[in-house]
């Protein structure tokens, strides 16, 4: 179930066409889960500033179900993925990573736990 959302101030015409699907092999692979419960968003458009600035930047947040032992290394991974994907300098966004438990999500009525 994990749900990946990107809130930046880029355009929309300057997220890639395939950025939704190439993000939902990408997390699937990274968090080693079923493509088929990924869920990606991409929010452009959006009024924000970082450093005092309007240069491209953006809040990316994972919310997954996990104990948090791998978001060192989904840290890195998901960083390399949006600067070379969306090219927004790394200095430019954060990472923001929510760990849910099996009883905190539900998918068709019923709690993952």
């Amino acid at each position: 179930m994990p749900t990946f959302v990107v809130n930046t101030n880029l355009p929309k015409d300057k997220i890639p066409p395939d950025f939704l699907q190439q993000t939902s092999a990408f997390l699937a692979k990274q968090l080693e889960k079923p493509e088929f419960y990924v869920v990606v968003r991409v929010n452009p458009d959006q009024m924000m500033i970082t450093a005092g600035t309007n240069e491209p930047c953006a809040i990316v947040e994972l919310h997954n179900i996990t104990d948090g032992a791998k978001n060192k290394e989904n840290a890195e991974a998901i960083t390399n993925f949006i600067e070379s994907t969306l090219a927004i300098p790394k200095s430019r966004f954060y990472v923001i990573f929510t760990n849910l438990r099996r009883e905190d999500i539900a998918f068709q009525g019923k709690t993952f736990a």
